[in-house]
């Protein structure tokens, strides 16, 4: 289930001329990429354990503010993340603007291997609309503006400046998707704790073949340095059928534990199912997945 959708942001001829410009020199990312199939892919490391700096569980809003999801960090043992959370709990709810609301989840549903845990919070009043919340643990919300918030000229810059970066990186190993416009889905920006500026964004190409459209879906995290040159720091890549083939929307951007790391929350959808994941970025200025729960069809 699709809880977020992203508006395209059609930008056709700057497309068209960045991809027609001399691509840059590739940017390393503190992503470790594997090796995939060209028919049907996708480019992402592997990920480690859950940040326990974040609470025994993460929670998901549904198309309900007073519903969510609950995503046990260890799908091999839920009763076991469920048992971590008192009754009633209390839980912070973060939009992806930055804004922060209280609740309390009065009761936790039963486990059942391979379902959605929903539950019902109660507030007063209501919460309002949210996208991640945490019981417990030391998360700190990041407040992320949205490229629509720019001046027209901001926004061109920053969208030739994005697609260049994504032109930079890798193409699948058949070379099908190389040369082709990026449409963007959506740019997000936002600091670290460190002073420098941080940029999400999903892109999208798309192979129109009559019988299988073929689609290849990016997600890239850049940051500006000192200079204000702006790098990749962190990026994943599908391609496969478009009515399957895995898509990404930044939930929210959260600051965990004391040494306050920067980490976005991403939903990832593949049509019909939906995985949550957790993208940090370490103490050394690295960007890794830090986790990714199993998929669901909720």
């Amino acid at each position: 289930m699709k809880l977020f959708r992203s508006v395209p942001i059609l930008a056709v001829l700057l497309v068209g001329a960045c991809e027609r410009a001399k691509a840059p020199s590739r940017t390393d990312t503190g992503a470790h990429t594997q090796s995939v199939s060209a028919e049907s892919a996708t480019v992402v490391p592997s990920a480690p354990a859950w940040d326990v700096s974040a609470g025994p569980v993460l929670l998901v809003a549904t198309d309900v503010p007073t519903r969510a999801f609950i995503l046990a960090p260890d799908s091999g043992n839920t009763s076991a993340g469920l048992a971590g959370i008192p009754h009633p709990a209390s839980i912070t709810l973060f939009g992806r603007n930055g804004t922060v609301q209280t609740a309390e989840l009065p009761d936790i549903p039963s486990s059942d291997a391979g379902a959605c845990l929903v539950a019902t919070l109660s507030a007063a009043p209501p919460p309002r609309p949210w996208n991640v919340g945490f019981i417990g643990g030391v998360v700190a919300p990041v407040g992320m503006d949205s490229i629509g918030s720019l001046s027209h000229n901001d926004s061109l810059a920053l969208t030739a400046a994005v697609i260049r970066l994504a032109s930079a990186l890798p193409n699948d190993s058949a070379g099908r998707f190389n040369g082709l416009p990026f449409v963007v889905r959506s740019i997000w920006r936002f600091a670290i704790p460190q002073g420098s500026q941080a940029i999400a964004a999903t892109f999208v190409r798309q192979i129109n073949q009559e019988a299988t459209p073929l689609q290849e879906r990016t997600l890239l995290v850049a940051e500006r340095s000192a200079d204000s040159t702006m790098s990749t720091t962190y990026s994943e890549r599908s391609y496969g059928d478009e009515e399957t083939v895995e898509s990404r929307d930044v939930l929210a951007a959260v600051l965990l534990g004391t040494t306050r790391n920067t980490a976005l929350v991403l939903s990832r959808d593949s049509g019909d199912s939906t995985a949550y994941a957790l993208v940090e970025r370490g103490d050394n200025g690295k960007w890794i997945a830090r986790w990714k729960s199993p998929r669901r069809r909720c």
